[in-house]
């Protein structure tokens, strides 16, 4: 079972400040549980679960361009003073 201890320490390593780490100790022991489960799954063979396709049965690749307003996507972006691209903060 995973302990505060545990919690807070994942929160370091991914520099997250957790105010209640208990309150993700069951949702950690639960996925957890999921993995020990898939990997309690045994294959009689892995070319079982392997699937081969031959070269002839891919798509051709093809480069399409994205136009916002008309202009490329990437003309359309926000960039910061050293020209690199702005995405909106994630936390």
């Amino acid at each position: 079972m995973v302990d505060r201890k545990e919690i807070a320490h994942l929160g370091d390593l991914v520099k997250v400040e957790i105010d209640e780490p208990e309150k993700y100790i069951h949702q950690v022991d639960e996925i957890l549980k999921y993995f020990e489960g898939l990997d309690s799954v045994e294959f009689q063979s892995y070319k079982s679960v392997q699937k081969e396709i031959s070269y002839e049965d891919l798509r051709e690749d093809t480069c399409e361009e994205f136009l916002v307003d008309g202009k490329p996507l990437i003309e359309s972006l926000k960039r910061d003073q050293n020209n690199f691209v702005r995405a909106p903060k994630m936390i």
